[in-house]
Formats: C-alpha cells, structure tokens, sequence
C-alpha cells in the first residue's frame, strides 16, 4: 500500500468511531498490536526528543527500507506510534524522506490529543526522517 493509501485507510477507521472517546480508544488498541520492544533497547541515546512522555525508538536499515521498533510509558503515545508505523514502517528510505508531515493532518487527531501530543509526534516524524538519511 502506498503512504496515501495507509493514510487514507486509518481516516477512514477513524471516521467510522461514533466519538472521539472511541477515537481515542481505537489509537490506544493499534499501540497493543505493535512488536514488542527489547528492554535491552530502552537507551538514552534512542529516546525520542520533544515527546512528554518516554519514547523509545530504534531503527534498522533492512534491504533498502528502515525497520523500526518502538514503545512508550503512555499507552496513547503508543497508539500514535502504531499509528506512524502503519504509515512509515518498512518504507524505503527515499519514501520516508519525502513523506509530507502534513498529510497526518487528514487523520484529524488534532481534536482528541493534547497538543503536547501532537508535538510528541513531530518530533517522532523528524527523528524517522533523520534515520532515513
């Protein structure tokens, strides 16, 4: 699936929550399918920076696209992850560097998390692009 279409598919699950408390509740259950996170990874070094809460991020170049692996102290912080994985995870690296962070605002999560949390999320976007290059 293309970003587009990953994107396209999460507006729309989204879309079909009757409110934002079901919203909210659907991100937190897309953190509970992410893989799990090795203790031996919970880092200084790979801490995300800008994010409330802890978030822990490591990536790996396989084959030509970046493989992450991530977890958080929040468990919505880890639906937002689950949320970027979907969109991001096993990509080219050339896709992630040009992935517009501009096009999550057509999930419309603006109205159910903190803007902490949508901060948090930028800098989780930034830091996947950086270990794009």
């Amino acid at each position: 699936m293309t970003i587009t279409e990953e994107i396209q598919e999460i507006r729309e699950l989204l879309e079909d929550c009757p409110d934002d408390l079901t919203k909210y509740q659907t991100i937190i259950e897309m953190g509970d399918e992410l893989d799990p996170y090795p203790n031996d990874y919970k880092l200084d070094e790979l801490k995300v920076p800008g994010c409330q809460s802890d978030l822990w991020l490591h990536a790996e170049h396989q084959e030509e696209k970046l493989h992450m692996v991530a977890t958080s102290d929040a468990v919505i912080v880890r639906g937002l992850v689950a949320v970027i994985f979907q969109i991001l995870n096993d990509r080219s690296c050339h896709e992630i560097r040009d992935f517009d962070p501009l096009l999550l605002d057509q999930l419309n999560i603006q109205g159910i998390v903190t803007p902490g949390r949508q901060n948090g999320v930028r800098s989780l976007v930034d830091r996947i692009k950086l270990l794009a290059n």
